[in-house]
């Protein structure tokens, strides 16, 4: 199966957000802050998705 080079660039992008989000946490970032790079995350899953 052949799956369009968008859609793996969009996800190798959430890889990164969500490593990013993980470093977050790691270093004690504020809940807030947190929150809104997972809902970022959801986003670019959702986009990817479309």
């Amino acid at each position: 199966m052949q799956y369009d080079e968008n859609v793996k660039k969009r996800l190798r992008r959430v890889e990164g957000q969500v490593r990013g989000v993980l470093n977050m946490m790691e270093a004690g970032a504020s809940c807030k802050d947190v929150v809104n790079q997972l809902a970022a995350v959801r986003g670019a899953v959702d986009r990817a998705l479309a």
